[in-house]
């Protein structure tokens, strides 16, 4: 009898902790004029020929939040709460070469020439780069080229 109560008692803990989980991360739809500054600059700057079709905030544990955008023409942009830029997806169109950094766009075209850039992601140790034959590079900060992923 007690072993039954302790399997409840523990499914009941589970349900409550997979609830409250549930209830810190959050996502919905958020219109372009409710992102944070720096990244309604940042697409007024780069991207004026494209429209916004979707802004997803994302809040997880009411601590992080991330700004998804989707792009008319397909790219996915995301943004760390501050607004400042995390990722540049082209889904497999090549992104905008002024938002690669100089040392790294000279080192693709040096060594991959024939390839363009269509995704590249900002973290806080590295970048990552994905070419269009879906070859992943990796770069410091600076531009320095780290090695190829996998």
């Amino acid at each position: 009898m007690r072993t039954k109560k302790n399997v409840i008692a523990l499914f009941t803990l589970m349900i409550t902790a997979l609830s409250a989980t549930a209830a810190f991360a959050q996502e919905r739809v958020i219109s372009k004029a409710d992102l944070p500054q720096p990244a309604k600059t940042f697409l007024d700057s780069n991207f004026k020929e494209q429209k916004v079709i979707q802004v997803v905030k994302d809040t997880e544990y009411l601590v992080k939040t991330t700004y998804e955008v989707l792009l008319d023409n397909a790219m996915e942009l995301e943004f760390d709460g501050k607004g400042n830029w995390k990722e540049i997806d082209g889904n497999h169109n090549p992104i905008p070469e002024s938002l690669v950094p100089e040392k790294i766009g000279q080192y693709v075209q040096q060594n991959f020439p024939m390839q363009t850039i269509n995704k590249i992601e900002k973290s806080s140790v590295k970048y990552e780069v994905e070419l269009a034959n879906d070859l992943d590079l990796e770069f410091s900060l600076n531009g320095e080229f780290l090695r190829i992923d996998d």
